[in-house]
């Protein structure tokens, strides 16, 4: 018998802060669980948002920062050609440790598809809190709505928009 890992989530600054922006950072926690992490790079760029007040504060001690390897620094270097540091860091986390990319940086889902690096973002946590049963549609569809009203770029308007 075989343990099997859970999955890494990375989350980067967008996610964090369209959660937040909508007052519910408890999703991201109930739709990801205790395996998420952020970089210190990413930390510190909500904190920025937050000091500035364009991101809300919320407590996220549950979501550790997580050290970079020196292979993880070397990589997010490469990356900074391509994406800001904190998606560097995240995807060079990510890459590193096969774990997920939350996050909806153009650029940076663009990286992770071409280097094979799993991918989500602030929809996808949407879908996986309905298929959890954790949201109806309609709710999810709300949350959706409220993030667009705070400035998410969505692809869609509601959930069942998107291609299965």
């Amino acid at each position: 018998m075989s343990i099997v890992e859970p999955i890494l989530y990375v989350v980067d600054t967008t996610v964090l802060s369209n959660y937040a922006r909508i007052r519910r950072p408890d999703l991201l926690r109930l739709a990801l669980g205790s395996n998420t992490v952020m970089t210190e790079a990413v930390r510190q760029e909500l904190s920025v948002g937050e000091a500035g007040g364009s991101v809300p504060r919320f407590d996220w001690g549950w979501m550790r920062a997580t050290v970079l390897t020196e292979l993880e620094q070397t990589l997010a270097r490469q990356l900074e050609e391509y994406v800001d540091l904190g998606e560097a860091t995240c995807l060079a986390v990510a890459l590193n440790r096969a774990g997920t990319l939350v996050t909806d940086d153009r650029g940076a889902r663009r990286q992770a598809r071409e280097r094979h690096v799993a991918l989500t973002g602030s929809i996808g946590i949407l879908k996986l809190l309905i298929d959890g049963r954790h949201l109806a549609m309609w709710q999810a569809d709300e949350h959706l709505a409220a993030m667009i009203a705070e400035g998410y770029r969505s692809p869609v308007r509601k959930l069942d928009e998107l291609p299965d």
